[in-house]
């Protein structure tokens, strides 16, 4: 299927939607509201339908996002249904409330679906992708994403960070998003078609959290892993990538295992998808492509329109395993701040060859 290119959102293009379902999560970051503050300016009705996903274990952030939605969603949607009950320790209970909420709104009453993915996570960005396409099939869907204004860990504390590494390993816990490593995840509708006797490729986008990125590798132990580090599209977060790669290499994520370093946008989904296909078909010295001789695996980990690429890829390889690793715990003030730049990405229609 053609890919299309990621465009700015502008909130008057919902408003020219006829008969539009908006679907969202509550997460804790600040961003995860932007897409609705932004079409509450106008204080009028303009959305069919909206569901808005709830994490079932909330801190305090996560509570003052969900209110702010529902009060928002309420004045701006004809109808608000229950929200939506998320655990993200169940993955097959949260597929089922996924998919029961959804089969409560009429198909015949919607024209297009904007799945917002600012709060999501990417486990659930994969499966609200899936179980939306799945319901609405052949309906238009939007995804929408949110950029923060900006991301930890900053710039100014990269060096601090890594000097931690040998003197306060519970302190550095303190600095990054996530700390340890809880299990290990595949979602039932990605587990993929795994040729018997075949070793695991592992495509892995790393991110900034190591200490979850070796509880997935250790558990997995995959033979061989392809590290995606990931480049932003701005300037002033460049230096991100570079900090991705001391993090993993001092923390020795990838020590006992054979593995090839590459780099891959964070963002432009096209690029993504094309790297994926460039990975899943190269071929190694004796000739035989990579797919031929391994069965093939993605962690995406990293972005969240790195899931939405891995979304897109899995539908045109439907080989392929998708598995995450759940973090022992998380850090909500140390993820991002602020709300920036708003998205668009229309998926591709079913059906039709990528």
């Amino acid at each position: 299927m053609e890919l299309s290119e990621i465009q700015e959102f502008k909130p008057a293009f919902i408003k020219r939607i006829s008969n539009p379902l908006y679907i969202c999560a509550g997460g804790f970051e600040e961003r995860a509201v932007g897409i609705v503050r932004s079409l509450d300016t106008a204080g009028e009705k303009s959305l069919k339908y909206s569901l808005i996903l709830e994490y079932g274990i909330a801190s305090n952030l996560n509570r003052k996002n969900l209110q702010f939605l529902q009060r928002s969603l309420k004045r701006l949607s004809f109808n608000l249904p229950d929200n939506t009950m998320i655990n993200i320790d169940d993955m097959l209970k949260t597929g089922n409330n996924l998919s029961n909420a959804l089969k409560e709104i009429p198909p015949e009453e919607i024209d297009s679906i904007f799945i917002d993915i600012s709060g999501m996570t990417n486990f659930l960005i994969l499966l609200a992708l899936h179980r939306v396409n799945e319901i609405f099939y052949g309906k238009e869907i939007f995804v929408l994403y949110v950029e923060a204004q900006e991301y930890y860990p900053k710039k100014d504390e990269m060096d601090e960070i890594l000097e931690l590494l040998d003197r306060d390993i519970m302190e550095l816990s303190k600095k990054l998003g996530t700390s340890g490593a809880r299990e290990t995840l595949i979602p039932p509708d990605f587990k993929g078609y795994f040729k018997e006797d075949y070793p695991i490729c592992l495509i892995f986008f790393a991110g900034y959290e190591p200490s979850r990125a070796i509880g997935l590798i250790e558990t997995y132990r995959p033979n061989l892993i392809i590290a995606c580090y990931g480049i932003s599209p701005h300037e002033r977060f460049r230096q991100r990538t570079e900090f991705s790669k001391n993090l993993h290499t001092e923390f020795k994520v990838f020590k006992q295992y054979r593995h090839v370093d590459t780099e891959v946008s964070t963002f432009n989904v096209q690029e993504i998808v094309s790297k994926l296909e460039e990975i899943y078909t190269s071929a190694g010295n004796e000739g035989k492509i990579l797919y031929e001789k391994y069965n093939i695996a993605i962690s995406p980990q990293c972005s969240k329109l790195q899931a939405v690429a891995t979304y897109l890829f899995s539908l045109r390889h439907p080989d392929v395993q998708v598995v995450f690793c759940l973090p022992g715990s998380y850090n909500p003030k140390r993820y991002s701040e602020g709300i920036g730049k708003m998205w668009m990405y229309k998926l591709p229609p079913p059906g039709i060859h990528i």
